[in-house]
């Protein structure tokens, strides 16, 4: 992170999280704003890494679930690493600016990411690096972003994926039922849209893009999940973040089985708790009629209800989706599962 940054954000009366993340107001009147409200929030939970070379394309095409190929100054997409048991050990969101590759990804998992992608490099000329450094890193969501945004970058494009970019900033469109966009830039440039743009929308905690990227059904691991579940588990392949054409990658053969000729036994969805407390990554979800001590599911990521409780995200034995599901222990807090924005399709 940004040193300069953080530093800003304090000023700005935020609070440094212990997730590296910054806080502003109360979570649940946060959240609520999402909904309808026009919102810029920073995105320091997620690290930037750049991936450059000569054969950084054919080293990528190798190692991720989704076809590099595809990528482009105009196009991005999600993405996934996995071991070599088709594990995702992280995923995140993959985009080119000037000749380079970037890779958005949670930042417990930055480590981890690149001390795995070091392993298959060997003679490739390529080098992997940690840029969030140099890169800012904002969420801009709300009926009117693109108008807020437009004195940054002109002629913004709005389908979900694609890339609006200049030399000062990169905007990426983010899948949601309102607009919103990711962007990328330098501190100084930072700097400048936020004090625009706090002007005109609300200032809200980082944890807010987490809160919609769960409405929205977008599932992104932290190392208390990581190497837990293959692609298609998370939802990956109904989100732009597999591709059954393209060549093979590490752990691809596992992916590959499972969609063609093994039949899915756990999916991602959305649900609702009344827990008090926040539920964590890993925590596990057991079914009323589960053997002892067997769990059926486990949540990715949860944040505050604005109503009550928490919504989270949760890979969950399909099977058990009509039974009544509970959280931590069969006597913990009752889970219901709700609706995607999206369909899994005819399965």
């Amino acid at each position: 992170m940004n040193n300069d940054w953080k530093n800003y954000l304090l000023s700005q009366d935020a609070t440094f999280t212990e997730d590296a993340a910054f806080r502003f107001n109360d979570e649940a009147a946060d959240n609520l704003k999402t909904d309808s409200t026009d919102i810029i929030c920073d995105l320091s939970q997620f690290n930037t890494l750049v991936v450059a070379g000569k054969d950084a394309s054919e080293f990528m095409q190798g190692q991720f679930t989704n076809d590099v190929e595809q990528v482009n100054e105009e196009c991005s997409q999600l993405n996934a690493v996995c071991n070599n048991k088709g594990r995702m050990i992280t995923n995140f969101r993959l985009f080119s600016y000037e000749g380079n590759y970037f890779l958005s990804v949670k930042n417990s998992l930055v480590e981890r990411c690149i001390e795995h992608l070091q392993n298959y490099i060997m003679r490739a000329e390529v080098v992997i690096q940690d840029v969030s450094e140099q890169l800012i890193h904002l969420g801009v969501s709300g009926n009117n972003s693109e108008k807020l945004l437009s004195p940054f970058i002109e002629n913004i494009k709005v389908e979900t994926d694609s890339v609006s970019y200049n030399e000062n900033y990169v905007a990426i469109r983010a899948a949601g039922k309102n607009p919103r966009y990711e962007i990328f830039c330098s501190l100084d440039n930072a700097k400048k849209l936020w004090e625009s743009i706090a002007k005109k929308a609300d200032v809200v905690n980082s944890s807010c893009w987490d809160y919609l990227n769960i409405q929205n059904g977008l599932p992104f691991i932290s190392s208390d999940t990581s190497e837990e579940f293959v692609p298609q588990m998370a939802n990956m392949e109904l989100i732009n973040g597999v591709s059954f054409e393209k060549g093979c990658y590490t752990g691809q053969e596992i992916v590959a089985r499972m969609h063609y000729l093994g039949k899915l036994k756990k999916r991602c969805y959305k649900v609702h708790t009344d827990s008090e407390n926040k539920p964590a990554a890993g925590d596990k979800l057991f079914a009323e009629n589960a053997r002892a001590g067997q769990n059926t599911g486990m949540i990715i990521q949860a944040e505050k209800n604005p109503a009550s409780g928490y919504d989270a995200l949760a890979v969950i034995q399909i099977a058990d989706t009509e039974s009544n599901l509970f959280l931590n222990n069969a006597d913990g807090p009752g889970v219901t599962v709700k609706d995607l924005p999206y369909s899994f399709g005819t399965e």
